[in-house]
């Protein structure tokens, strides 16, 4: 019966081969790999896989096409929220966090140096993969930290 590895274990073996091996990387040229390069590297992968852990909320990223296209779909539901329609309703920057589906909290502004928070739940695809705004803040600054609310 064939054994599984997973990924961790794997990296494991990498490392410890690698630590007692070079690799060719021409005739004339060889590339010992150092404990530290290492070490980084399985940093860096620790790091990210804690970033996508369920419950832990990411860092601050800047909102791309995809999360203005989540606030497109949610403002209708946000403005009535809010009891305002807003000329402007662009998406600046946002958190998500992995739960059984991902929230999105997200800074949006929407006129000049006025700002607002929203919190978007995004199901999963076996429940639709449905939009809903959860919650939302008003007068907040460009300065105030997104957070859990």
């Amino acid at each position: 019966m064939a054994r599984k590895f997973s990924a961790l274990q794997s990296a494991a073996v990498i490392v410890f081969l690698s630590l007692s091996l070079s690799i060719r990387v021409s005739q004339s040229v060889s590339i010992k790999l150092s404990e530290f390069q290492i070490k980084s590297d399985l940093e860096a992968v620790r790091l990210k896989r804690m970033s996508q852990l369920v419950g832990g909320p990411s860092g601050v990223k800047e909102a791309d096409a995809e999360i203005q296209d989540i606030l497109d779909k949610t403002r209708t539901g946000f403005e009535d929220k809010a009891g305002v329609k807003f000329d402007e309703f662009t998406a600046i920057s946002y958190r998500s966090q992995v739960v059984a589906g991902t929230n999105y909290f997200i800074k949006v502004k929407v006129g000049t140096d006025k700002y607002v928070h929203v919190k978007v739940f995004k199901s999963l695809p076996h429940a639709g993969a449905t939009l809903k705004v959860e919650n939302i803040q008003l007068n907040k600054s460009l300065d105030d930290d997104i957070s859990n609310f």
